[in-house]
């Protein structure tokens, strides 16, 4: 099964790029340029060397404000649902952060903090934790209470039971509100510094103000190259960290 889907996944890659190719070189390097002319624009992008120090730098304060969004988000979104009293007190706020769009609350954020790094880790965190939070809460809520009055029943409660129940039963949701926070974290990233122009995002932004689409095409190509990378080593090192749940995932698929 896991064979098919992949050769699946292939085929259908392999038909859009056919046609991404065909529409290319029909349409021109001014509207649509062909996945040939764009990979061989990201080739010589690499070997400059700008691109890639300007991504890795993005990315490194990207990081900041990611690791911040997990480090409260997470506990914040189990003890929401766990807690009805802290459910009702953060979940409205919550959710309007949700709902709003990033790019509204920079010239906000810029007012307090200027545009230096302080302001994109900001943003990121501000575009991310919202869904590291509210996967943590649904699984925290999700938690069959068969589990927990069976841990008590042998005298399993505090830490412990965190610990030993509650943790192992939430790992799933943490996973998957991490990977969920890590796009959109990239993403608020990319934004903040599209709006200051600066960084990666700057590059992008003023790339695209260039009558060719090909080299925008490029530094998107490059980006979502390193997305996908990230969040799959963020997948694999889910499952390093619990092998049970690696195992239980192959038994699904």
């Amino acid at each position: 099964m896991l064979g098919r889907s992949f050769a699946l996944g292939i085929a259908g890659f392999g038909i859009i790029l056919v046609g991404w190719e065909i529409a290319g070189r029909m349409l021109g390097d001014m509207l649509l340029s062909p996945p040939s002319t764009v990979l061989s624009l990201l080739i010589s992008i690499l070997a400059e060397g700008r691109a890639l120090r300007e991504l890795v730098n993005s990315m490194g304060q990207m990081l900041l404000g990611f690791a911040l969004a997990c480090l409260i988000g997470m506990p914040l979104g189990t003890m929401m649902g766990r807690v009805r009293f802290i459910d009702a007190l953060v979940h409205p706020w919550v959710s309007m952060l949700v709902v709003t769009s990033v790019a509204a609350l920079v010239p906000i954020v810029i007012l307090l903090l200027g545009t230096g790094v302080a302001m994109r880790v900001a943003i990121v965190f501000l575009g991310s934790v919202g869904y590291v939070l509210l996967t943590a809460y649904h699984g925290a809520r999700g938690i069959d209470a068969r589990l927990v009055d069976a841990a008590r029943s042998f005298s399993i409660a505090g830490v412990a039971l965190y610990r030993k129940v509650l943790l192992p039963a939430l790992y799933p949701y943490l996973v998957t509100g991490a990977r969920l926070g890590l796009i959109h974290a990239i993403r608020a990233m990319i934004m903040a510094e599209m709006f200051v122009i600066t960084g990666y995002g700057g590059l992008i932004f003023q790339t695209g103000l260039d009558l060719s689409v090909g080299p925008l095409l490029a530094y998107l190509l490059l980006l979502m190259i390193f997305s996908t990378t990230a969040t799959a080593i963020l997948q694999r090192i889910g499952n390093a960290t619990a092998r049970w749940y690696e195992a239980r995932q192959h038994l699904g698929d």
